[in-house]
């Protein structure tokens, strides 16, 4: 239950760890018992074997980020540890010295990042993602059923996404996703036969909500960083202008697909203890009546996360409105960074009081952001540095030429090399940042493209749209850190999770893509 409406402090957080069964926990100590034999292995195999056409920097960069993913997948150590191991090891092998190799962990992404952790713990702490759960799964149409208010929550990530950051949307819906879990947990009860499979079905759902947010950032031009990419090199290298308009023609419908077919995986995977909850909506409505107004802290908060959702808006509105030229859209493009505007407004958590009783509290205190999952920041931070060494000593292009060469003919016609293209682009897009993978291997694809003869348009914009479909592990990307932070999730869970949606993505695109170049 959550405190009274005029207290200050509301729900406890809902993160809670994914409790294992024994046979789970002997086969997760064989998994790291593997990964620490055979990561050294590994790394010194690499490190042996000739790798022609890679430089000296690359051969030991592709060493180490081997054994760095090897870590990440066995869980061998802390999975933060191995991301920030890879880059010094890197170092230590000179293949970047050290402001390089770490200066990614400061990157203004990592503020967006911690800044939604604190926005979201602010609205956490006031029990604002409480009164929206409740009001959520009161709706008629989810009618007390679990599986419906995952299809709500990640739809509304999905429509959210499509003109916010995905990092943002997910740091907005996350805290709402688990007090949708908490609240399911108390209606049940303390039944031990269901608190296993309700966490595995809240894991599921914060999952999906990450995923929900990579798929409909490929909508809209501005709902992700690779598709603005996409659009400015088209237009440099091919003079093909795709305004708004256009890109949705075709975005949307391959969005629409892959949203449908993920919810349809999802729901028969992350399956709820009961497929309706007898009781809950009375109990529900119960609960929403006895939060009774919104309380000083709780609009407060709102207020101060409704202000960094228009920071985060305005540079577009203003370019598309004003026009890219317009002082004030230079202006909103320059100074409203993601970043910038997340820490600003979570800042103003620790300044602003709400009231309780007579005494006046700050909306978040420190105490409530040494909770926040600081090991997820530096799995990110290391991510991020990796991605860069990746292309920085050219090994990332190195790989997309030499799986491109290698399977020949087939990239010899419009089909084939879109294929390929998608099938690497999902590989890469695992271990390092969408936006790095499309800023070095677009350029790379559409070179390919007009050597041959081929329309360069559709293996570009798939190649782009795959960037996105990173859904194997917590690193892939930050809507993946962050439903990851939440505890609720097992490593190998999201793998094998993962794998089933990069096939049907390859699939979606494979068949969108035929569609484009008919």
């Amino acid at each position: 239950m959550v405190a009274a409406a005029d207290t200050c402090y509301g729900a406890p957080t809902m993160s809670v760890a994914e409790a294992i069964s024994d046979a789970e926990a002997r086969f997760d100590a064989r998994r790291r018992s593997f990964g620490r034999i055979a990561t050294p292995i590994v790394f010194v195999a690499l490190l042996l074997l000739p790798m022609p056409g890679l430089s000296p920097a690359a051969h030991r960069l592709a060493a180490v980020a081997a054994a760095t993913v090897l870590l990440w997948i066995t869980e061998a150590i802390p999975l933060a540890v191995a991301a920030l191991l890879g880059p010094a090891v890197a170092v230590l092998l000179q293949v970047a010295p050290a402001k390089t190799a770490f200066a990614p962990i400061a990157d203004p992404l990592i503020f967006l990042f911690l800044g939604g952790f604190l926005l979201a713990e602010g609205l956490s702490r006031q029990g604002v993602d409480r009164r929206a759960a409740l009001w959520l799964i009161a709706r008629p149409l989810v009618a007390g059923s679990p599986s419906r208010a995952l299809v709500a929550i990640c739809t509304i990530a999905w429509l959210s996404s499509m003109w916010i950051s995905n990092t943002a949307t997910t740091a907005m819906l996350l805290p709402v996703a688990l007090g949708l879990h908490g609240t399911i947990r108390d209606v049940l009860g303390n039944d031990e036969r269901h608190r296993r499979q309700l966490d595995h079905y809240g894991g599921g759902m914060c999952l999906m909500l990450a995923y929900a947010s990579s798929i409909g950032g490929i909508a809209t031009p501005i709902g992700t960083g690779p598709n603005v990419l996409a659009i400015g090199m088209l237009e440099d290298h091919l003079h093909v202008h795709l305004d708004f308009f256009k890109w949705m023609s075709f975005a949307v419908p391959v969005s629409i697909a892959m949203m449908g077919v993920a919810l349809l995986l999802a729901v028969r995977r992350f399956r709820a203890p009961v497929d309706r909850l007898e009781g809950l909506s009375t109990e529900v409505s119960r609960q929403l009546a006895a939060l009774g107004p919104m309380s000083d802290g709780e609009r407060k908060a709102v207020a101060v996360f409704g202000t960094a959702v228009i920071g985060w808006l305005s540079p577009s509105i203003l370019q598309l409105t004003l026009g890219s030229e317009h002082p004030a859209s230079i202006w909103a493009h320059d100074a409203l960074d993601e970043g910038v505007v997340a820490i600003i407004c979570a800042s103003a958590l620790f300044v602003m009081h709400c009231d309780e009783g007579e005494r006046r509290r700050p909306l978040l205190s420190w105490e409530d952001a040494r909770r926040i999952d600081w090991g997820t920041l530096l799995l990110l931070g290391g991510g991020l540095a990796f991605g860069r060494l990746t292309f920085e000593t050219g090994l990332a292009e190195a790989i997309g030429r030499g799986v491109l060469a290698n399977v020949g003919s087939f990239a010899q016609n419009p089909i084939g090399l879109m294929l390929a293209a998608v099938a690497l682009m999902l590989v890469l897009t695992e271990v390092t940042s969408n936006t790095a993978v499309t800023s070095m291997m677009l350029p790379v694809l559409i070179g390919i493209a007009q050597a041959g003869g081929i329309d360069p348009l559709p293996t570009a914009v798939m190649a782009t749209m795959a960037a996105s479909f990173a859904f194997m592990l917590p690193v892939s990307t930050p809507p993946n850190a962050m439903a990851y932070g939440t505890r609720l999730l097992r490593i190998d869970t999201m793998v094998a999770f993962g794998i089933r949606l990069d096939l049907l993505g390859f699939l979606v695109l494979a068949v969108a893509g035929a569609v484009l170049s008919s």
